[in-house]
């Protein structure tokens, strides 16, 4: 019995190296919501070398979502156990999707902790909507566009010579824009469902933003207007700049202007940055708002403005962002790009 002269101190030991030992990175949490300790895989996945640099960090600096907070302290106020989606940030800013568990525990001294565990699902989830967006590639453009060009095919069956100029000329022109939109859409998967352990990071915003404006301005045929006003970084990924390449383009795509105009402005708070893009062009009806992002379901008598503009809604949606598209004092449409800002 000489081995068992302190069984608390032996059942602590044990549920120590229980937790140290874990392979999800897990986290014991105090009742202000600050870590009290970590074992080495949450250290490790949050870009430390010791668990003890994770040790007094609060757990709002870590969470993204503050109503997962919420829900973890109001379940663990009824001794109750929390299990949810969550976005988790890494000391360097990255962000990392999965699923989260939150159990509380009562110490030996009566306060009440809470055993916070993280397992990651950023892979799983961006192949599953890269998956989604495909089918919908698939099942939407691609088909539609397909028939265009089998519409002229047929019309080529009446026609010889110069009279066939017309219908070639729309065939050609059918199958450049069918390719453009494959590489948005190959372009696509590959962000959402990455290399590895694909995330999300800090990005110059304003680096980004001008290289897409000198780019416009040299194979666009409008007019742009753009004064960037210092630097400011979010969270995004690779894909930013193919986006914003999108969205310049969309607002001289579909301008009727004789000189189309686009102004591109910024604007920063504590929280975000919001990227507007205002056009001269026709605007854009209430009624088909959602319906320009893929977020309605598109039919023969109801169309989207292509494959761009759901591209640019899912990275946002990807970067915990938004798009927005409301009326241009300009005339036109203005769209708004909504990003979290990067700490």
């Amino acid at each position: 019995m000489s081995g068992i002269d302190d069984p608390a101190r032996m059942v602590s030991e044990f549920y120590r190296s229980v937790f140290y030992r874990i392979e999800n990175p897990t986290l014991i949490i105090g009742p202000e919501f600050v870590v009290r300790d970590a074992n080495p895989a949450a250290a490790t996945f949050l870009g430390c070398d010791d668990p003890d640099e994770v040790v007094g960090t609060h757990v709002q600096e870590i969470v993204v979502d503050e109503d997962v907070i919420a829900a973890v302290a109001e379940r663990v106020s009824r001794d109750d156990r929390w299990t949810g989606e969550v976005r988790i940030r890494t000391f360097d800013s990255r962000i990392y999707f999965g699923k989260g568990s939150a159990v509380p525990v009562e110490a030996d001294d009566g306060d009440q902790y809470i055993v916070g565990l993280f397992t990651d699902l950023t892979q799983r989830r961006r192949h599953t909507r890269s998956l989604k967006v495909l089918n919908r590639v698939l099942r939407h453009n691609i088909r539609n566009e397909v028939n265009v060009l089998l519409g002229h095919v047929e019309l080529l069956r009446e026609y010889v010579g110069a009279e066939g100029e017309e219908s070639l000329d729309a065939m050609s022109e059918t199958l450049r824009d069918l390719i453009d939109r494959a590489d948005v859409a190959r372009e696509l998967e590959t962000t959402i469902r990455g290399n590895d352990r694909d995330v999300l990071s800090s990005v110059d915003l304003t680096a980004r933003l001008e290289r897409a404006v000198r780019t416009a301005e040299a194979t666009l045929d409008a007019t742009f207007e753009y004064d960037p006003d210092g630097s400011v970084a979010v969270i995004a990924d690779e894909a930013v700049g193919t986006m914003l390449d999108e969205v310049l383009e969309n607002a001289v795509e579909h301008n009727d202007a004789d000189r189309p105009r686009v102004r591109v402005t910024t604007t920063v708070d504590e929280d975000e940055a919001v990227v507007r893009v205002a056009d001269n062009g026709p605007g854009v009806p209430p009624g088909d708002r959602d319906r320009i992002f893929g977020r309605e379901e598109i039919d023969q008598t109801h169309h989207g403005q292509g494959f761009g503009l759901f591209f640019v809604d899912q990275v946002m949606m990807n970067y915990g962002g938004q798009i927005e598209v409301d009326e241009s004092d300009l005339g036109g449409a203005e769209f708004r790009l909504r990003f979290p800002r990067a700490r």
